[in-house]
């Protein structure tokens, strides 16, 4: 037979491929163990079938008629899509490749079938068939890139905005995967959404950089959702719709230096109220020493320490104003919140408003970047001053359970509505007149990065209870 070489025969069987080598009546026929695989018998189960009894009835047909002109020589081979019925009852698709071949050591022809898998690409060009027509139109007019997936994310579709936002010809991205075209630090995080996407049904939102087709990088978001079969409910390929969003990354960076400037302008005028008092005593004791000319060393105590105390001030104030970079360390809570009262609390009293701390002495550290920490609680008891319209305050408890840090900051001001309080943490959204919004979002993120939360409760006259949890 065609296999008596021994060599030929290992790759036959060994091979990848579903293939089988059979006679014209289908006799002295030899399968490989990759063709078992793809219908799910075994070989002994096979050798009470037939190719009829495993393929679907319309393509089989068609396969016969195909074959009958090979064998009446009006080809050699043919190609053919069909379906045929895996052992568990799946309707399987595979391309059929059939070739007559000559037997090297007899005058007996044999015909060599081979058979690629395709049920995957059919189950979901199915699915996208489907829907094809009704939103090709939007695809094509698109701003945004909207791609087609296979199941390894493999690029099927890509919408014609590719072109203007990475630079690429929608046909040159095709067969290629997205991880060919992002930047090496954003890999990791992608591929890991790929596997969530795997496993859930629920879409993905997901920030990376993007390569164009010069070589630089875009910041991009993508909004991926899984295709689903609607027969057997698994995931045949994904959806995605990517945006250029350098606009949005650009407006965030000025966004934050201007919230920066406002921090810096609040924080410069609660300076300026914190080291008059400390620089009148100064000045009173320099205008007595001149007059007296006599220099008196209790006075000279005090003058010093209160020149220590205006440096104290200024060295806060420059901790806080400077950039720098985030950093984790042990915090003393109980000390950090007296430092930020320290700033602001003779402001407050000159408008009539007090600050009260109330603080368990017993409180455990945590840690943190204790710069971004002192910024989000001066912007919280800021807005609390802010919130109260005439005379009152705001009350910091600081208290602790076996597995979080709680700090309230309670005001009697005006109050937030309800409806304001689901967009309080928006940019450009303030319950003041004078606000950009931005101070307690950039609160909120700073929190987040501290793996903790900010929960806010307002009732409109009564006044406002803003809580920060965070783990220790």
């Amino acid at each position: 037979m065609i296999l008596e070489s021994s060599i030929l025969e290992k790759v036959f069987l060994q091979s990848r491929i579903p293939q089988m080598i059979f006679q014209h009546d289908f006799s002295d026929n030899i399968v490989n163990d990759a063709f078992y695989q793809f219908i799910g018998y075994t070989k002994e189960e096979w050798q009470n079938l037939s190719v009829q009894e495993i393929s679907h009835p319309e393509d089989y047909e068609l396969d016969l008629q195909l074959f009958r002109d090979i064998l009446l020589g009006f080809r050699v081979s043919y190609q053919l899509e069909k379906r045929y019925f895996h052992k568990n009852g799946d309707i399987i698709w595979g391309s059929l490749n059939v070739t007559l071949i000559d037997d090297p050591y007899s005058d007996k022809k044999y015909f060599l079938a081979q058979v690629l898998d395709i049920t995957e690409e059919k189950n979901l060009e199915r699915v996208l068939t489907k829907n094809e027509q009704k939103y090709r139109l939007l695809a094509e007019n698109s701003s945004d890139i909207i791609n087609l997936h296979f199941k390894d994310g493999r690029f099927i579709y890509n919408s014609p905005s590719v072109k203007q936002i990475l630079g690429y010809e929608a046909s040159e991205l095709l067969g290629d995967k997205p991880s060919d075209y992002i930047h090496p630090d954003d890999l990791q995080l992608v591929k890991d959404k790929h596997v969530l996407l795997l496993d859930q049904r629920d879409p993905l939102l997901i920030t990376y950089r993007g390569r164009k087709k010069d070589g630089t990088y875009i910041p991009l978001e993508t909004n991926v959702k899984s295709v689903i079969d609607e027969q057997t409910g698994m995931v045949t390929g994904f959806i995605s719709i990517t945006r250029d969003i350098r606009g949005r990354v650009e407006q965030d960076i000025l966004l934050r230096k201007s919230e920066k400037l406002a921090v810096v302008g609040q924080l410069a005028a609660a300076v300026a109220h914190e080291i008059r008092n400390p620089l009148t005593s100064v000045k009173g004791f320099m205008q007595l020493f001149y007059s007296t000319k006599e220099c008196n060393e209790d006075f000279m105590e005090i003058a010093l320490s209160e020149i220590d105390r205006v440096e104290e001030i200024i060295s806060e104030f420059l901790t806080l104003s400077r950039p720098h970079e985030e950093k984790r360390e042990p915090i003393m809570i109980n000390e950090l919140m007296k430092q930020v009262v320290q700033l602001l609390q003779t402001q407050a009293i000159l408008i009539n408003k007090e600050i009260k701390c109330v603080i368990n002495e017993d409180i455990p550290d945590i840690y943190g970047d204790p710069n971004a920490l002192k910024q989000v609680f001066f912007n919280i008891i800021q807005n609390g001053l802010d919130a109260i319209e005439e005379k009152g305050f705001v009350i910091i408890k600081i208290t602790s359970s076996s597995h979080s840090l709680r700090i309230d900051f309670i005001d009697n001001g005006r109050g937030i509505p309800k409806d304001r309080l689901l967009r309080i943490a928006e940019p450009f959204y303030s319950t003041t007149e004078k606000g950009t919004g931005f101070g307690l979002m950039t609160s909120y993120k700073i929190v987040e990065n501290h793996k903790g939360r900010i929960e806010i409760d307002s009732t409109v006259g009564i006044g406002t209870t803003v809580t920060i949890l965070l783990p220790h």
